[in-house]
C-alpha cells in the first residue's frame, strides 16, 4: 500500500538492499512511487525480492561495494532499466563482534573496505553521474549510533561509521554547488540479520537500560528516516547525521 507519491518518476540505488534496513529502504521507496536498483552479494535472495516487489519496480544486481567497477555498473543499471537515477543509498555494511585485543588487521581492513570504501565508491560514482546528467541528486549514507556511543566489541565498526559521518559532512560541502545533498541516517539497535548473537544476548541488560524506547527498532522505522532524507521534505538538510536510536542516552 502506497504511503505517498513523493518518489514518483524517481529512481534509487540501494546497496545492501537484499535484507535488513536496505531491503526496508527499497520497499519504502517503491511504496512511495519510485523504482529501485538493489546491489548486494546475497544473490540467492534476488528472485524472491523481485517477485515480492515486482519486476516493474525493482532490479537486482550482484555488487561488491568495495569494487568500484561493481558500483559503477549498479548505477548504470538504473539508467538502463529505469531510465534515470536520483538517489543513492549507501547502506551496505558489515561488522565483526569481537574483542579489540583479539582483532586482526585483516578483519579491520575488511570492515573498512566494505563500510567506508563502499560509501566512498557509491558517493563518488553517484555524484559524478548526477553532475553528468545535471540532476540535483541525493546521497544517503548509513552510519550508526556507534558514531556517537561506542559499545564493547564494536571498535573497528564504530571507527568505520565515524569515518562515514565525517566523510558525509565533507562531500555535503563539496557537492552543494551542484545541488547535491548528502546526509547520514544513524540507526540504533535494529532487528536485522546483521545483529550478532552476542549483541542480542546483551540487549536486555546492557542496551535496553540506555534507551527511552526499550526495544530494538524495526527495519522499516529506519527506512522511514532514510527515505525522508532522500525526499524533498528534507530539501534544506545536508551534511547531517540523523540519529534514530530510541532515545539512547537520554533515559
Amino acid at each position: 500500500m502506497a504511503h505517498s507519491d513523493r518518489f514518483v518518476g524517481k529512481v534509487a540505488v540501494v546497496t545492501g538492499g537484499a535484507s535488513g534496513i536496505g531491503k526496508a529502504i527499497a520497499e519504502r521507496y517503491i511504496q512511495d512511487g519510485g523504482k529501485v536498483v538493489i546491489g548486494d552479494l546475497q544473490t540467492d535472495k534476488f528472485e524472491a525480492i523481485t517477485a515480492e516487489l515486482g519486476a516493474e519496480n525493482v532490479y537486482c544486481c550482484k555488487c561488491d561495494v568495495s569494487v568500484r567497477e561493481d558500483v559503477d555498473a549498479l548505477i548504470q543499471a538504473a539508467y538502463d532499466k529505469f531510465g534515470g537515477f536520483d538517489a543513492m543509498f549507501n547502506n551496505a555494511g558489515v561488522n565483526i563482534f569481537k574483542d579489540f585485543l583479539e582483532f586482526t588487521i585483516e578483519e579491520s581492513d575488511f570492515i573498512f573496505n566494505v563500510n567506508y570504501r563502499g560509501v566512498f565508491n557509491g558517493s563518488q560514482a553517484a555524484a559524478k553521474a548526477f553532475i553528468a546528467h545535471n540532476i540535483p541528486g541525493v546521497i544517503v549514507n548509513t552510519s550508526s549510533v556507534n558514531f556517537r556511543c561506542v559499545t564493547p566489541n564494536t571498535t573497528c565498526y564504530a571507527a568505520s561509521k565515524g569515518a562515514i559521518s565525517m566523510f558525509t559532512r565533507g562531500i555535503a560541502v563539496e557537492l552543494a554547488p551542484y545541488g547535491i545533498r548528502a546526509n547520514c541516517v544513524c540507526p540504533g539497535s535494529t532487528d536485522t540479520p546483521m545483529v550478532g548473537q552476542c549483541a542480542r544476548d546483551r540487549f536486555p541488560t546492557y542496551t535496553a537500560p540506555k534507551l527511552a524506547i526499550k526495544r530494538m527498532a524495526r527495519p522499516e522505522e529506519q527506512a522511514a528516516v532514510a527515505c525522508f532524507l532522500a525526499s524533498d521534505d528534507a530539501s534544506y538538510m545536508t551534511g547531517e547525521s540523523v540519529f534514530s536510536v530510541g532515545g539512547w542516552g537520554i533515559a
